[in-house]
């Protein structure tokens, strides 16, 4: 009888460590999936304040088009297009384009430079030419290729070598261009504050008390009956 009774006490001891080791297996799954759900979100902050750091000069190249009237002619309007670059930094290899005709250019476009391309005079009573139509190509000081649609959205350039252009799909600017300053090459102040860099997620954490307690007082449970019955047997 003694004999069957350790048996059953190594049998039960023995099954309370296995459970004791499945809870702290599946606690430690649950832990590697939150650091890791973590990790995902920290690499897509990343990846967000990159792309908002890359977009910050290029969203402060103002477009817009402007009208006066004619003095060589009544009854007419002069349009023109201006791009101004409300940001800190130069712009280079700036282009006007209307109707995906290049209208004028310039190497370097300077903090608060401003420039501007005739388009075709109108009527008064004629159909001003369409915005839509309208589009300014630049590259940043980062030498990245942008360029700013009509509708404020950007497009940065394909990297490769063909003859014609390709862009990516259109994204919106980060911010909105700043006032232009009052007189050309004065710098139009700074760009809003960087977001500060997310922190790391925390390192995984020990299998807390908790995950055991229900296991352990299970076994010692189990154990203290055991040893009540074995020393009943051996009374």
């Amino acid at each position: 009888m003694l004999e069957v009774v350790i048996a059953v006490l190594g049998a039960v001891v023995g099954a309370g460590a296995l459970g004791v080791s499945l809870a702290g297996h599946r606690h430690n799954v649950r832990q590697a999936r939150r650091l890791a759900e973590r990790e995902r979100r920290l690499e897509a902050r990343e990846r967000e304040a990159d792309q908002r750091e890359k977009l910050i000069q290029s969203s402060m190249l103002h477009v817009t088009m402007v009208s006066s009237p004619s003095v060589l002619a009544d009854g007419y309007v002069r349009w023109r297009l201006e791009a101004v670059n409300t940001s800190n930094q130069p712009l280079v290899r700036v282009a006007l384009h209307y109707d995906g005709v290049r209208l004028g250019g310039r190497d370097v476009l300077a903090a608060g430079g401003v420039l501007t391309a005739d388009l075709p005079m109108t009527s008064a009573a004629g159909s001003p030419p369409s915005p839509l139509l309208s589009s300014a190509e630049f590259t940043d000081t980062s030498g990245n290729r942008w360029r700013r649609l009509a509708t404020g959205q950007l497009q940065s350039q394909v990297m490769d070598t063909g003859a014609e252009p390709r862009w990516h799909a259109p994204v919106p600017p980060v911010v909105s261009p700043l006032p232009p300053p009052l007189f050309t090459g004065a710098p139009s102040g700074t760009p809003p504050p960087r977001r500060p860099a997310p922190s790391a997620p925390p390192p995984a954490r020990p299998l807390s008390k908790r995950a055991y307690r229900p296991a352990v007082a299970a076994v010692f449970a189990v154990v203290v009956g055991a040893v009540y019955l074995l020393v009943r047997c051996a009374g």
